[in-house]
C-alpha cells in the first residue's frame, strides 16, 4: 500500500484505520503511523488511542509503549490495551505493575480492564492480587460483569479457591458457555469430579449443549482422579475431539503409569488422521515412551515420525525417548537412525541420548557420543558432565574432572561433585575422593552419604563412622541412606560396638526409624563378627519380617564361622523367601562339607537338581588401553 498526500477528512482517516487494522500488518501500521504524525493527527487523542490498539493487535509491545509514552494524555481506553498486551505477552509482573500506575493516575478502570489484568494475577501465580482487584471490580460495579466474572473464576480457579470462584460465578450477571466451562474446569482440574458432573447437569438445564471445550474438562477431570477408563469412554464418543481431548486422556493415562495405553491412544489419534498432535500431546507420548516395557508401541510412534511433514518438531520432542528406547533395548542400529534424524543443536537432546545408551549399559558407545558432541563445538552442561562420570574409567575420569576445573563455577553443583566422589571411589582413588568432598564444604545430605559409602565400599569402616558423626556434629540430619552406609561400612571391618552405638543414636536422638534393610544391617553386622545367635535372634524377632538381604547375610557368615545350627535356620528361611537362588543351595551344601555332613551336603545339591538352577558364573568389566571389556 502506497500514501499518498493525505487527506484529512475523517471518513479518509477512518478507512485507513480500518484497512490497516485487517491486516494486521506491522509495516503497514508504521507507515500509518508516519502517514498520521505528518498530517499532525497524532495529537488527537482518539486516533492515537485507535493507533496504539492496532500495535497491540499486531503484537507489537515496543511501539506500543512507544507510542503510549508520548500520549498527551492515558485515559483508560489507552490503557486498555497496553494492559491486554502486556498480560497477552506473558510479562505478568509488568501487567500488574502497570494497572497499580493506572490506579495511583486516578484512572477508573472499566469491565474491559480486568480480564487482562487478572489473567497476569492469576499468571503470576499472586493470590492477594486477584483479591484486590475483585476489591476494585466491586467498587467500580464492574465484578458481576460476564467477562469480568469469567475472568474471576478462571483466576480463582488457578490459584486453587474453588469457594472465591463458585462465588464469582454465583453472583454473575447471567451466564454463557463460558462461564459454565469456566466453572467446571475449576472442580474439574482440583480433581473434584463429582461436583464437575453436577455442574454439568446444570448447565444442560440452563439450556446449553457441552461444547468439545466442556468434554475436555470433564476427561482431564476424570483423568485427575484416577478415573481414566471413563475418560477414555468420553473421548470415544466425541464426534469431533480435538488435538486437547486427545492429550488430555493420553497425559492422564502416562500420569498415572499406564504407558501401553497412553500409546495406544496416541496411535488411534495418528489413525484417526484429522488432528495432528500438538507440542503438549508429543511431550506425553516422550514420556511414556520412557517407561514402555513393549516396542510395538514404540514403532506406531516412530512411524508416525518418518511420515509427518512436521519432523523437527516430532524428533525435537520424542527423539530423545525412542533413542533411549531402542538403546534400552539392543536395537542400536535404529537408535543411531534416530538420533541421526533430530539433527541436535541443543546440550539437552545430547544429554538424553548419552544418558540413553548409558543406561543401556552400552558405556562405549555414550562415551563417544559425549566427544562427538564436543567435537561439534556443543558445550555441555553440569547434566552432560553428572551423566558421563559414572561410565568413565580412572584415565578419562581424570579428563573429565580437569574439564571440569577449567570451566570453574559452570560446574559447581553438588550433582557433579558426587558424581566425581563417586568416580575416582569406584576407581579406587579415596583420597581422591576425599579431596573433592573436602574442597566442597558442603551441606547436601547426598554428598556427605556419597563419601560415607566411599569409605566404606573400601574396608575404611572407621573413616566412614568418624565423617558420619562429623555430619551430625555440623547440623544436617542423616537420612536412610546415611544410616545404610555407615552401619555396611561398620559390619566390613567388623566394627559391631561402633555401628550398634551409631544405630542407637540416630533412634533414640535423631528420630530416624530403622528400616527392614537397616535391621539387615545389623544382623550382617552382627554375623560378621561372629555374634550368630545374636543375628539369628535379631532377624526372628524384627518389627518387619526379616528378608532375603538379612538371611543371605547369616547364611554366608555361617559359612565363615562355620556354624551348623544357625545356617540351616537362615536356610530355611530362604527356601521359603527365595527358593530360586542357586547360591542359598551351594552355600548350605559347602557349611555340612565343612562340617562333615556329606549325605546332608549331597541332598542339598540333589535338591538345587531337581529345581534346575545354577549359579551364574561372574564376570566384571576392565579397561584395556582406550577399550573397555
Amino acid at each position: 500500500m502506497r500514501w499518498r498526500t493525505p487527506i484529512l477528512s475523517s471518513s479518509y482517516v477512518r478507512s485507513l484505520l480500518r484497512a490497516v487494522a485487517a491486516t494486521k500488518s506491522l509495516p503497514q501500521i508504521a507507515q500509518l503511523h508516519q502517514h498520521l504524525t505528518a498530517a499532525g493527527l497524532t495529537r488527537d487523542p482518539f486516533l492515537s488511542t485507535k493507533l496504539l490498539e492496532l500495535y497491540a493487535d499486531a503484537g507489537d509491545l515496543p511501539s506500543a509503549l512507544s507510542l503510549f509514552a508520548v500520549l498527551p494524555s492515558h485515559s483508560v481506553f489507552a490503557w486498555t490495551p497496553v494492559l491486554a498486551l502486556l498480560s497477552r505477552s506473558g510479562h505478568h509482573p509488568r501487567c500488574l505493575a502497570a494497572y497499580r500506575s493506572m490506579r495511583f493516575a486516578a484512572i477508573a478502570p472499566d469491565g474491559y480492564v480486568f480480564p487482562p489484568v487478572l489473567r497476569s494475577a492469576a499468571g503470576h501465580h499472586h493470590p492477594s492480587s486477584i483479591a484486590s482487584l475483585h476489591a476494585d471490580a466491586v467498587k467500580f460495579a464492574a465484578a458481576t460483569a460476564l467477562p469480568v466474572a469469567n475472568a474471576l473464576i478462571d483466576a480463582y480457579s488457578k490459584s486453587g479457591d474453588l469457594a472465591a470462584a463458585r462465588l464469582a460465578f454465583d453472583f454473575a450477571d447471567g451466564s454463557d458457555l463460558l462461564s459454565w466451562n469456566s466453572i467446571i474446569a475449576a472442580y474439574a482440574t482440583a480433581g473434584c469430579i463429582e461436583p464437575a458432573l453436577g455442574l454439568l447437569d446444570s448447565l444442560r438445564s440452563d439450556g446449553y449443549d457441552p461444547d468439545v471445550v466442556t468434554w475436555n474438562t470433564i476427561m482431564d477431570g476424570y483423568c485427575r482422579a484416577g478415573r481414566c477408563s471413563e475418560a477414555r469412554e468420553i473421548l470415544d464418543g466425541l464426534p469431533q475431539p480435538n488435538a486437547v481431548s486427545w492429550t488430555t486422556v493420553i497425559s492422564g493415562y502416562s500420569r498415572s503409569g499406564n504407558h501401553e495405553a497412553a500409546l495406544e491412544i496416541f496411535s488411534r489419534m495418528m489413525h484417526a488422521g484429522i488432528v495432528p498432535p500438538d507440542r503438549d500431546t508429543l511431550s506425553c507420548v516422550a514420556s511414556s515412551l520412557r517407561h514402555v516395557e513393549a516396542l510395538g508401541s514404540a514403532l506406531s510412534v516412530h512411524a508416525y515420525g518418518l511420515k509427518t511433514t512436521a519432523v523437527d518438531a516430532f524428533y525435537g520432542v520424542a527423539g530423545a525417548a525412542l533413542v533411549a528406547l531402542y538403546a534400552s533395548r539392543g536395537r542400536i542400529s535404529t537408535a543411531k537412525s534416530v538420533f541421526d534424524m533430530m539433527n541436535p543443536a541443543d546440550v539437552v537432546t545430547w544429554n538424553a541420548v548419552i544418558l540413553g545408551f548409558g543406561h543401556a549399559g552400552l558405556k562405549r558407545l555414550a562415551l563417544e557420543y559425549f566427544s562427538a558432541m564436543l567435537s561439534r563445538g556443543i558445550r555441555s552442561n553440569r547434566t552432560t558432565i553428572s551423566t558421563v562420570l559414572p561410565l568413565c574409567d580412572m584415565k578419562l575420569g581424570k579428563e573429565v574432572h580437569a574439564h571440569v576445573i577449567r570451566q570453574g563455577d559452570a560446574y559447581a553443583s553438588s550433582t557433579v561433585q558426587n558424581a566425581l566422589i563417586d568416580m575416582y571411589s569406584r576407581a579406587g582413588c579415596v583420597d581422591r575422593a576425599h579431596q573433592v568432598f573436602a574442597e566442597m564444604e558442603a551441606d547436601d545430605v547426598v554428598t556427605w552419604n556419597t563419601m560415607i559409602g566411599a569409605y566404606g565400599a573400601h574396608g575404611l569402616g572407621a573413616q566412614a563412622l568418624q565423617l558420619a558423626h562429623r555430619m551430625v556434629r555440623r547440623g544436617l540430619k542423616p537420612d536412610a541412606v546415611t544410616l545404610t552406609s555407615t552401619l555396611v561400612a561398620c559390619a566390613r571391618c567388623g566394627l559391631v560396638g561402633e555401628g550398634l552405638e551409631f544405630l542407637e543414636t540416630a533412634v533414640r536422638d535423631l528420630g530416624l526409624v530403622p528400616s527392614k534393610e537397616q535391621y539387615a544391617c545389623v544382623v550382617d553386622l552382627l554375623a560378621r563378627a561372629g555374634r550368630l545367635e545374636e543375628a539369628a535372634g535379631l532377624a526372628g524377632r524384627m518389627p518387619a519380617r526379616a528378608g532375603a538381604e538379612a538371611w543371605g547375610a547369616l547364611l554366608s557368615a555361617c559359612r565363615t564361622h562355620q556354624n551348623l545350627e544357625v545356617g540351616r535356620l537362615a536356610f530355611e528361611q530362604l527356601l521359603r523367601l527365595e527358593p530360586g537362588n542357586p547360591g542359598n543351595y551351594v552355600t548350605m551344601s559347602n557349611i555340612y562339607v565343612r562340617a562333615g555332613r556329606w549325605e546332608d551336603a549331597k541332598k542339598v545339591r540333589l535338591m538345587l537338581q531337581r529345581k534346575e538352577l545354577s549359579k551364574p558364573s561372574a564376570h566384571s568389566w576392565i579397561a584395556a588401553g582406550s577399550r573397555t571389556r
